[in-house]
């Protein structure tokens, strides 16, 4: 009832957006072979002409609406798919990706960029991590959206090129990073898994094809002159044991501290642990990963640990790490614990860094943040650095056996573009790979 142009046999229901702020009238219609088979999104039931129409199970990129987020209300581009929908129409199945502001150039130098990618590449596309149990949701939404990026971004970076006559570009694609936090940890079938050992390998396998294909659109590059390096700032590892509390990158680490007796939480009227840190009783925290602070008077808002105390402390900290061991398999979880003094040695230490920095033995690591860079893990994982260079300037099916540093990189560089190395340069050139 009320529509201004639905065919007598559509069905309809209402889509829900913003949190249930935005309410879209759609119809369910069918196709020439006489069932139901797509979809047809609108603003009002008095528009002639729909928002989007969806097919059945093709992913549909560019879904222009609204958005609304407390007061304000923004122009964005969404990315759908129609995942099911019954012949008679009876029942469907849509997924929708979050809104992207399609006047957002707040991260755009000089800003008139934004306005040359949009009008001639498109807008930015909006990426997602969703779907841990669901083959489906993984490969037809999830890597979908981030085809949808690398083609997005691929395009716009190689339109700079031509266009703006660029020489240099940074081209950071997060796909394997954020992909990977969501399926490594299930390669090996530790009972948490819903899906099998090789239905998460061949997840990752198509994450990392993906990301040929994106490199792919730049090779080009190499019959201009040009040359290119592939490298990451790290990798990720399945482990071969259970986790055991220590070394996750997000929020604080309570459970080993509290069991050697370094961290306490607060308890209710009725002795429940509250997610609450109890300062006059916490000597020190693990936090981010590898860091462990102390609560130190004079420097930390609760702080009870005398400065005098501080050496003493942190080697009780660090004396009862390695001797902690997994009550499982009773082998030690700790690989090495440092004083911030010393963890420079390591690259860390410093004012970043904590007051002690650890890292989890091989098979204990959360997955990278915590572990040595040397560290493997199960089904030929390892937290290593990627490095493959190609191109002008460079030697051809060479295989250097030096250790590349992700400090080296931007001297190599240097060297190649005819530039000195910035003053505070710690790396050195990789001059085994010059031609």
């Amino acid at each position: 009832a009320g529509w201004q142009n639905a065919p007598s046999d559509a069905k309809e229901f209402t889509l829900l957006l913003s949190g249930g702020l935005l309410r879209r009238p759609a119809l369910i219609l069918k196709g020439d072979s006489g069932t139901y088979d797509h979809i047809a999104i609108y603003a009002s039931k008095k528009d002639l002409q729909p928002l989007i129409i969806a097919e059945k199970d093709i992913f549909t990129s560019n879904y222009m609406d609204k958005a609304i987020k407390g007061d304000q209300t923004f122009f964005t581009n969404r990315n759908l798919r129609l995942l099911e929908i019954a012949e008679d129409g009876s029942h469907l199945k849509l997924w929708i990706s979050a809104a992207m502001d399609i006047s957002n150039d707040s991260l755009w130098h000089p800003r008139r960029l934004f306005q040359m990618i949009t009008e001639n590449v498109g807008y930015p596309q909006p990426t997602s991590i969703i779907g841990g149990s669901s083959k489906m949701l993984i490969e037809k939404c999830m890597l979908a959206q981030w085809e949808a990026t690398a083609d997005w971004q691929a395009g716009a970076l190689n339109y700079l090129i031509d266009q703006e006559h660029v020489d240099i570009i940074f081209s950071h694609f997060h796909n394997i990073d954020l992909l990977s936090h969501m399926v490594v940890k299930f390669l090996k079938d530790k009972g948490h898994g819903k899906l099998s050992e090789a239905d998460y390998a061949q997840i990752m396998e198509n994450i990392y094809r993906q990301t040929d294909r994106y490199i792919g659109q730049f090779a080009h590059l190499l019959d201009e002159g040009w040359t290119l390096f592939i490298v990451s700032d790290h990798a990720a590892v399945c482990p071969e044991h259970e986790p055991v509390m220590l070394g996750d990158m997000v929020g604080v680490n309570v459970r080993i501290m509290q069991e050697l007796g370094f961290t306490s939480l607060k308890k209710d009227a009725d002795g429940q642990e509250l997610r609450e840190i109890d300062w006059a009783h916490t000597k020190a925290i693990a936090q981010r990963g590898n860091h462990i602070y102390l609560n130190l008077k004079g420097r930390d808002t609760h702080g009870i640990v005398e400065p005098a105390d501080q050496y003493e402390v942190e080697e009780d900290i660090m004396t009862a790490l390695y001797g902690y061991k997994d009550k499982v398999t009773g082998k030690r979880v700790i690989a090495m614990a440092l004083r911030n003094k010393d963890a420079v040695l390591l690259g860390m230490g410093g004012p970043e860094s904590g007051d002690i920095v650890y890292w989890m033995a091989e098979g204990y690591n959360y997955d990278h943040c915590d572990s040595l860079s040397t560290t493997l893990g199960y089904g030929g994982t390892s937290v290593s650095p990627i490095f493959i260079a190609a191109g002008a300037g460079l030697k051809t099916g060479y295989e250097t056996q030096r250790i590349i540093r992700e400090v080296d990189l931007t001297p190599t560089m240097a060297v190649l573009g005819g530039v000195r190395m910035p003053r505070e340069c710690e790396g050195a050139p990789i001059y085994q790979i010059l031609e």
